[in-house]
C-alpha cells in the first residue's frame, strides 16, 4: 500500500546540533560500528556535509513524484532519505529540485539511487549523497510512500532518525538512541584529541592502545 503521512516526531534540536561537526567515523564507532550506509552512497561535491531529522521517501526507480511531494511537506532543518530501488540508471534529483529544497531549509538529500547536476549542487551548496550520478532525468507519473520506514543503503531508516553525512558517507542514529550517542561520540571526539597531542610528541598508537598485547594474546611470535 502507498501512503503519506504528513508528518512526525523529530528529536530535540540540542540533540540535533549537537552532532554537527562531528566525524561519521566517531559516530559509527559510538553506535558500536553500526549505522553506516553502503559504501557507494558519497556526496556528489566535495565537502558536503549535512546534519538531520529523517523525512523518508520511497519512490519507484526512475521516478521522483513522490520527492516532489515530500518537499511540501518537510519542516526547514529535515534531511530527505529518499529509497529508490538503488537504481543507478536514472537521476531522480537535480539542481533545480536542490534549489526548491534550499529554499524552504532542507538540510539535504540522501538517496539510495542516483542523482544529476553535481555541479549545480556545489554552486548553490545543497548536500546531496547518492549512489550515482549521471544525466538521465527522471518521470514524475509513478506512486510511492512518504514518512513510512524505509531501507537507504543497507540501513533501516525511520522518520525522525537523525542523518549525519560528510565525505566519508552517511549514517543513521535511531532517534530514541541519539541522546546516549551523542555523549559516547563527544566523549570518543575528546579522547581523540588527546591522542592526537601524545602522536605530536612522537608516541606511537600501537603503544598508546597497547596493541602489542593483542598480538601476544593471539599468539604471535616477534623475533
Amino acid at each position: 500500500m502507498n501512503i503519506i503521512v504528513r508528518d512526525f516526531v523529530r528529536p530535540d534540536p540540542q540533540v540535533i546540533k549537537g552532532f554537527e561537526g562531528i566525524p561519521t567515523g566517531v559516530i559509527s564507532d559510538a553506535m558500536g560500528r553500526t549505522g553506516s550506509m553502503a559504501a557507494e552512497i558519497k556526496p556528489v561535491w566535495p565537502r558536503a556535509r549535512l546534519v538531520g531529522p529523517a523525512l523518508t521517501v520511497r519512490t519507484f526507480p526512475a521516478d521522483n513524484l513522490m520527492i516532489h511531494k515530500a518537499v511540501t511537506l518537510a519542516a526547514r532543518g529535515d534531511v530527505l532519505v529518499v529509497n529508490s530501488g538503488g537504481y543507478k540508471d536514472t537521476a531522480v534529483f537535480g539542481d533545480l529540485l536542490g534549489y526548491s529544497c534550499k529554499v524552504h531549509g532542507i538540510a539535504g538529500v540522501v538517496i539510495d539511487g542516483a542523482s544529476r547536476d553535481a555541479e549545480g549542487m556545489a554552486a548553490i551548496g545543497f548536500p546531496v549523497f547518492a549512489r550515482a550520478v549521471l544525466p538521465m532525468g527522471p518521470f514524475k507519473d509513478s506512486p510511492g510512500s512518504i514518512n513510512v520506514p524505509v531501507s537507504c543503503g543497507g540501513v533501516a531508516v525511520r522518520p525522525g532518525d537523525i542523518i549525519v553525512a560528510d565525505a566519508d558517507g552517511v549514517v543513521v542514529v535511531p532517534r530514541e538512541e541519539a541522546t546516549e550517542v551523542l555523549s559516547k561520540a563527544q566523549g570518543a571526539s575528546a579522547k581523540e584529541e588527546q591522542m592526537r597531542e601524545r602522536l605530536a610528541k612522537g608516541e606511537y598508537i600501537y603503544d598508546i592502545l597497547k596493541l602489542g598485547d593483542v598480538l601476544k594474546g593471539l599468539g604471535v611470535v616477534e623475533k
